[in-house]
């Protein structure tokens, strides 16, 4: 079975800049997955635009299979020089990991890509491409589980120059501070999240230079199972047991009725938990078939809200260790799975039609989408399945 690749990227933009001068494109296919980053020459909207055309290109052309020289042709073609310094005016670092786990890696100008296995900083073995007078560095190689593969944009190693460090922070140093989070944290965002973190406070919270980072993280699959909304035709009830009896992995339940369909599809009774109460979330239920039982559309919504702030506002890991069903949900969504099947009935409860209530809480589905999204955006493996 192929790996797992846990992805993530953060940024910080110059001081100043309402646009980032990197860009990260990740693909996610039957036959790979592919990332790349970005980094246009200078700052601001005309390097966007550029390191976004530089990482659209590679990006469609590798997942239409053509050779990495026709990538560089076109993207020498297309890509205009600086006349004065006549360099290109986007730099890149390419990731293209396929289902037998073999990698291809492709750099260009961008910082050496930091490839950690088993607690150690591995030294790739790169081959250089002579390409229009310039060199590009390849590497293909087998990933194992548990590896570990971060790159950014020069902006990481600029960080501090003219503040806290004479001449900025060097490859070997944020080498070895990944290493470092690579032993506490599991999940790539938080990783990605430390070392934006750092850089940002190297440059005294006025980045001088666009800072990107990028980290793959290889892992065995985990599969988790999330029945949310009662079908429609209540004869379909026992599809629902059929489907979690043969689920595998971890079996949550969202939403009253839903809780009710499955606790007398296996004869339980669901217990309240109401030390797990919060002034946002109802308490959970627990039963001894699920992991977890949930309220529906409040705890939805609030994970929805928890996951929004670990994504844009780099919350730490506190947020998922709160004792509620939100950031339990939250949780189990994004450090305990890798592939999610939602079961979703088609019935609408008439209780969240009442207009009395707030517009948010009047449209589950609504909601259950806004989830779905935004988990796939985390690079989850999401699956509706409509009962």
């Amino acid at each position: 079975m192929p790996l797992f690749m846990d992805i993530a990227n953060d940024s910080v933009n110059k001081v100043h800049e309402e646009l980032c001068g990197d860009n990260v494109e990740i693909r996610v296919n039957d036959e790979s997955v592919i990332a790349i980053l970005a980094d246009g020459l200078g700052s601001g909207v005309k390097a966007n635009i550029l390191a976004t055309l530089t990482s659209t290109i590679a990006a469609t052309m590798l997942e239409e299979k053509l050779g990495i020289m026709d990538v560089l042709e076109t993207l020498e073609a297309t890509l205009p020089k600086c006349q004065v310094r006549n360099l290109a005016y986007s730099t890149f670092t390419i990731v293209q990991v396929f289902r037998n786990r073999m990698a291809y890696i492709l750099e260009y100008d961008n910082p050496p890509l930091v490839f950690i296995r088993n607690g150690e900083i591995i030294e790739l073995n790169r081959t250089a491409i002579e390409f229009q007078g310039k060199s590009v560095y390849e590497t293909t190689m087998k990933i194992e589980k548990d590896d570990i593969m971060a790159f950014f944009s020069d902006g990481v190693i600029h960080a501090g120059i003219g503040n806290c460090l004479n001449f900025g922070w060097q490859w070997e140093e944020a080498a070895n501070y990944l290493l470092a989070r690579s032993y506490e944290d599991k999940r790539a965002k938080d990783i990605s999240m430390a070392l934006i973190d750092i850089c940002y406070n190297l440059y005294g919270e006025e980045p001088g230079d666009d800072t990107t980072v990028v980290v793959m993280k290889a892992e065995e699959r985990k599969y988790l199972t999330l029945f949310s909304g009662p079908p429609l035709d209540k004869s379909k009830d026992a599809q629902i047991k059929n489907i979690l009896d043969k689920a595998r992995g971890i079996k949550i339940v969202c939403g009253g009725t839903a809780g009710n369909i499955v606790a007398r599809e296996y004869g339980e009774e669901i217990e309240i938990d109401m030390s797990t109460m919060s002034e946002k979330v109802p308490p959970i239920g627990r039963m001894k078939s699920v992991d977890l039982v949930t309220e529906g559309v409040l705890t939805i919504r609030e994970t929805l809200r928890l996951l929004e702030d670990y994504l844009h506002n780099r919350c730490g890991r506190e947020i998922f260790e709160e004792r509620n069903g939100a950031s339990m949900l939250a949780n189990y969504l994004i450090n305990e799975c890798t592939n999610i099947d939602i079961i979703m009935g088609n019935s609408i409860n008439p209780d969240h039609q009442n207009p009395d209530f707030p517009e948010e809480l009047s449209i589950k589905w609504k909601v259950t989408q806004k989830l779905i999204d935004l988990l796939r955006y985390f690079n989850k493996d999401v699956n509706i399945v409509y009962i």
